[in-house]
């Protein structure tokens, strides 16, 4: 059920009458505006739905700190599954061969197969759930909605994250240097010390795709990284940032940030430098990913307004150790911080612009790695 369709529904059986008895704003929502009774009538449909499905990030910092929506609205039991794209979309896919609808939403980066099913109508438009005015406001948002929405028409697939990516890591206690870029990288003394998430899928392949993108590296440049640095190359995410850590593999591609956190809390030291050689930012796994049909459409957009105001993202970006891209959220992590001011000469691989090379990535990777 569509986001209007489920409104018509709200609103023809009964009217506003009520439902406007019932309480509970999001914190910092303010007590009244232009909209607020059908926020109200969304708020009651979604008490009787009851429940929400959700599939979240990798990691316990990001499972625990989307369940605090439970908090905030007891009413509504919330499920989080952590899920890594490349096995989230598949899994869906089958599912639906046999006509179940389980999953309301995602909170995650954008791949291929989101991608595919966006243009199936599998995904459903998210701006048009956006309801309250702190979410609403365009102004809001560093670089406005132009910047939060990785789809051209601005209506699929919001981020609520922005930071500086990086396309590799290298361990500073074991490499002693102030700095190594993406060509050093290619060097025979790095032969055999590097490590790699499956650069097939998830963001290593948003990384790759993006190198065959830019004139300054291209299919020759990953064809020299993995057939001639031959790295070792795992889906196992604490594997990699274990190698990392020992000193085993130094150089690691793919490290996500949820692992980085997660070895910081128990403890462990890291002199983590970064590789440098393109300017990129990302939104990481801070996306949000609409299923359409779905189980629980008005329980959704109570979530999708919760995750995007500005107290459940000041609560959230310091577990997560990320920036939000709300300009109200103060920044968490200096290191990754972008120039908000030259966000125009920043590329992500996200993007749809980058959907046709992400496709051509992964099929040139997979004739390097077979």
């Amino acid at each position: 059920m569509t986001f209007q369709r489920s409104m018509a529904h709200i609103l023809g059986a009964g009217g506003l009458g009520g439902l406007l008895a019932f309480s509970g704003a999001l914190p910092g929502a303010v007590a009244d505006w232009p909209g607020k009774a059908k926020w109200d009538a969304v708020l009651a449909a979604a008490k009787k739905e009851g429940r929400l499905v959700v599939a979240g990030p990798s990691g316990r910092a990001w499972r625990d700190a989307l369940l605090k929506f439970q908090k905030d609205y007891p009413d509504i039991k919330v499920s989080v599954t952590p899920f890594a794209g490349r096995d989230f979309w598949p899994k869906v896919l089958k599912e639906r061969q046999v006509g179940k609808h389980l999953w309301d939403l995602r909170v995650g980066g954008a791949v291929a197969t989101s991608w595919n099913m966006s243009s199936s109508g599998g995904i459903a438009e998210v701006k048009s759930m956006f309801m309250l005015p702190e979410v609403t406001d365009g102004k809001s948002w560093h670089g406005g909605f132009a910047h939060m929405f990785l789809d051209k028409g601005q209506k699929y697939f919001p981020t609520f994250c922005i930071y500086e990516s990086t396309f590799a890591y290298y361990n500073k206690d074991v490499i002693k240097r102030d700095t190594l870029t993406l060509r050093d990288m290619l060097k025979p003394e790095w032969k055999g010390k590097i490590s790699m998430a499956e650069p097939s899928a998830g963001a290593t392949l948003v990384s790759m795709a993006m190198l065959m993108q830019d004139r300054n590296y291209g299919q020759d440049y990953i064809r020299n990284l993995i057939e001639t640095q031959k790295p070792v190359i795992t889906e196992n995410s604490r594997q990699l940032m274990g190698w990392f850590v020992s000193g085993k593999y130094p150089i690691s591609i793919g490290i996500p940030s949820s692992s980085i956190r997660r070895f910081e809390s128990r403890g462990v030291k890291l002199n983590m430098g970064e590789v440098s050689g393109t300017l990129r930012w990302s939104p990481g796994v801070c996306g949000v990913q609409v299923l359409e049909p779905r189980p629980h459409p008005n329980a959704t957009i109570v979530f999708v307004n919760w995750l995007f105001s500005k107290n459940t993202q000041a609560m959230l970006m310091p577990l997560v150790d990320l920036n939000s891209a709300r300009k109200d959220v103060p920044v968490v992590n200096k290191e990754r911080l972008v120039d908000y001011g030259r966000l125009d000469q920043y590329e992500s691989g996200q993007t749809e612009k980058f959907r046709d090379a992400m496709i051509a990535a992964k099929k040139f990777i997979k004739g390097l790695t077979r």
